[in-house]
């Protein structure tokens, strides 16, 4: 993998919304932010129910700290993946946007 290729991977990883260069055309670019966008709330899903799970465990169970450490490591990665999921909404077109 060259230093651009590699470069171009982070891009569209990382910072999905600066991609636009890399795409030849903008419907191609908006396809892109909509899977992009699916595949990040997907994961988010996850993490909310995971979190809620620790939670609940926490609650359970003795010895709350692990569970609770854990839980907060995923709230912050899934407002974190909220962050980007919100930024890719503005760069699509209305029609496109999610509801």
């Amino acid at each position: 993998m060259g230093e651009t290729d590699l470069k171009d991977f982070f891009c569209r990883l990382v910072t999905p919304w600066r991609a636009q260069a890399l795409f030849d055309e903008d419907e191609a670019f908006f396809q892109f932010l909509s899977r992009y966008n699916r595949r990040c709330n997907t994961v988010r899903a996850v993490l909310f129910a995971a979190a809620a799970i620790m939670l609940i465990i926490g609650y359970a169970a003795a010895s709350t700290q692990p569970y609770y450490s854990i839980c907060v490591a995923l709230l912050v990665v899934a407002l974190g993946l909220s962050l980007i999921i919100a930024q890719n909404e503005k760069l699509l077109p209305e029609d496109m946007r999610q509801k």
